[in-house]
């Protein structure tokens, strides 16, 4: 039987699935897709795998820290063999693949560099006297449960120090691992 023709079930009602009984197109564009990009601004400086890039193409976001401004809001669940989780919901935050260097000291002590998050907010950027220097941070917060895991590097004033920008503390104390 061809895709054209309607079944009738022994109830009279059609098989025909139910977006092609209310006129949307068999393979809609707007169900597809693209192939995530592996050059550029999104692929270039991260280190995020191509379906975990992929995850948030099909969220529709434009960057990686880009939050929806309305609507609802969907958590990103990472594919990896070791995943980074909120200590308090479990929520997904980073791959173990994205660490930059284990080699940091948070206010509860063992803290991670990461290139990359998922499922976090941000609060306003501040200025902060660290160890290291001053520095414009801003807090991360589980999108969860709201809970502060680490901060943000935004700008970082001496010279050595400028590979923070752009980068994520998770402070291990507040993180789990997760399956």
């Amino acid at each position: 039987m061809g895709r054209s023709q309607k079944k009738t079930t022994t109830s009279g009602r059609s098989s025909v699935p139910r977006y092609r009984s209310l006129g949307f197109p068999s393979n809609p564009s707007y169900c597809q897709l693209p192939s995530p990009p592996l050059s550029g601004a999104a692929g270039e400086d991260n280190n995020l795998s191509a379906q975990n890039l992929h995850i948030l193409i099909r969220l529709g976001r434009t960057s990686k820290q880009e939050e929806p401004a309305m609507g609802l809001s969907y958590n990103v669940y990472l594919n990896s063999d070791k995943i980074f989780g909120c200590k308090n919901c479990k929520t997904h935050l980073a791959s173990h693949d994205s660490i930059i260097s284990r080699n940091f000291r948070g206010q509860h002590g063992k803290a991670f560099l990461f290139n990359t998050v998922v499922n976090t907010t941000q609060s306003e950027a501040v200025e902060r006297n660290m160890t290291t220097g001053r520095h414009q941070v801003r807090d991360v917060n589980c999108k969860q449960c709201k809970e502060t895991v680490g901060w943000k590097y935004d700008k970082a004033y001496e010279a050595s120090e400028k590979y923070k920008e752009g980068k994520f503390i998770l402070e291990a104390e507040l993180l789990c691992t997760v399956y």
